[in-house]
């Protein structure tokens, strides 16, 4: 019998590469796993993750009264083709509805329907739990770590997408 402890697992390469190059792997692979995730959140939903993250949006809007789409599209950082598309899927579902700008009646404002808020508000329900399930294991001080370093790098991407627009 061999008493020889396991060796321990090797270690990815993309756990150890230096940045900048390493931690942009890093993102990348955070990314894909919050993507997972997301998908699991809305899969009893049967919506798309974009489709949720909309009426998410909508409803921690207060956007009973609608919002105009740009101003959509600019909160869930979606093109407008791609928006158009989402809110035409979600309005078939009756989740959310196009109604007048009282202010320009050239403008659509989008609304979040009864229905769309409890969608949205089910779909939150169970993304939190996911989320406490996966930073379960994390200390306080180091998801505060976690948070301030993400906060600024996504401050550098929003400033270098606005220098490069």
């Amino acid at each position: 019998m061999d008493r020889r402890s396991p060796s321990p697992a090797p270690v990815a390469p993309y756990m150890t590469a230096p940045p900048p190059r390493g931690l942009f792997t890093r993102l990348a692979r955070v990314a894909l796993h919050l993507t997972r995730l997301q998908e699991e959140s809305i899969r009893e939903l049967d919506l798309r993750y974009s489709d949720y993250t909309v009426l998410a949006t909508l409803e921690k809007e207060g956007a009973k009264d609608g919002l105009p789409v740009s101003r959509l599209a600019d909160l869930v950082l979606r093109p407008m083709g791609s928006i158009t598309q989402i809110v035409d899927r979600l309005a078939r579902a009756e989740l959310v509805e196009r109604i007048p700008d009282p202010r320009d009646r050239r403008m659509v404002l989008i609304a979040i329907t009864g229905e769309g808020e409890r969608v949205a508000l089910r779909g939150s329900e169970v993304y939190d739990r996911i989320q406490e399930r996966v930073l379960d294991g994390m200390e306080p001080d180091e998801l505060g770590e976690v948070d301030r370093a993400v906060r600024r790098l996504l401050e550098a991407f929003e400033e270098d997408q606005e220098g490069g627009a």
